[in-house]
Parts: C-alpha cells; structure tokens; sequence
C-alpha cells in the first residue's frame, strides 16, 4: 500500500494532465476507507479552484477517474479509489459546518 501523500501526489498529476489545466486542481485529498462491500479502498477528493467544477465536463470527469485509477494501479496501489470533485467553496462550507 502507498503513503497517502504519494497517493495524493499521483492523483494530483493523473487530474492535472486528464483536465488539462483548464479547471485548476488545487490539491488532493484521500483517506482510506471501506467500499460497500467492506473491502479497503481509498477516498480521492480532488480540490478545484472556485468555480471549477463549473469547466468539468463528462469526458473529463471520466478521464480524471480513469487517469487516477491507472497511476495508482501502475504504482501497485490495489485499493480502489471513490473520487469525489469538490471545490475550494465546498470545502470552506463543510468546515463551517463542522465548527
């Protein structure tokens, strides 16, 4: 299993490269999780700058979670990755909520 940070830094270059620049990735996020059926995965949220996700389409959705699952298999990372997209305004709203 890889470090988080390494997890992170892989995913960061795969959303990157997949969306090319025209959305601005921020950062990553993951932690490890379980998926439904109880087996370990991984949690990728990929952070993107206010109003990115308004520039997302479909193909680059799609090639973001298939350019992610990729990197990571190719590093023999066998946890499957739950991506999530959220923006930089999302994350300061879910902050506010948990204070």
């Amino acid at each position: 299993m890889l470090e988080l940070t390494e997890i992170n830094d892989l995913a960061y270059k795969a959303a990157s490269a997949a969306l090319h620049g025209q959305v601005g990735v921020l950062r990553v996020i993951s932690e490890p999780m379980a998926d439904s059926d109880g087996q370990d995965a991984l949690r990728v949220t990929i952070v993107l700058k206010r109003g990115g996700i308004d520039n997302v389409t479909g193909d680059g959705a799609l090639n973001t979670i298939v350019g992610v699952g990729q990197a990571l298999s190719a590093a023999r990372e066998d946890r499957f990755p739950i991506i999530d997209f959220v923006t930089e305004e999302e994350l300061e709203a879910d902050a506010d909520l948990e204070c």
